[in-house]
């Protein structure tokens, strides 16, 4: 099970940081586990995307499926470093934003948003631009 945010803890920026590292960018980028996701993404989480003038909407599932066909596909692997460009919050609610370099390169800027449930912090949606 992995260490999320409790529902009575007043997020500092740090339990913010490393939820997201431990929740986002450990699973996508470094070891690889998935079920890390489901821990801090909310089952009613959905990520907006904007991608060549079309918008979609993404459930964490489907979220999921996408990602899981893209590593069927055994891509080389990428050398990839993230800053935490700002991280806010209030009461119940808390937003981060995540700029993503592959390769040394700007490849995403994600804007996270979270809320406080009876069951801990997590993230609730996910936007993002593509570089």
């Amino acid at each position: 099970m992995v260490p999320c945010l409790s529902a009575q803890e007043n997020p500092t920026k740090d339990g913010l940081k490393k939820l997201v590292l431990e929740c986002y960018i450990a699973p996508l980028y470094l070891d690889g586990d998935l079920n890390r996701i489901k821990e801090g993404f909310h089952e009613d989480f959905h990520m907006y995307v904007l991608y060549q003038s079309t918008f979609y909407i993404r459930t964490r599932s489907e979220w999921l499926e996408d990602i899981q066909s893209v590593r069927k596909r055994n891509l080389p692997k990428k050398a990839v470093s993230w800053e935490f460009a700002h991280i806010d919050h209030e009461g119940q609610t808390a937003v981060v934003k995540l700029i993503l370099h592959e390769e040394g390169k700007l490849k995403y800027i994600d804007y996270l948003t979270l809320y406080r449930f009876d069951s801990g912090w997590r993230v609730i949606t996910k936007q993002f631009s593509m570089f």
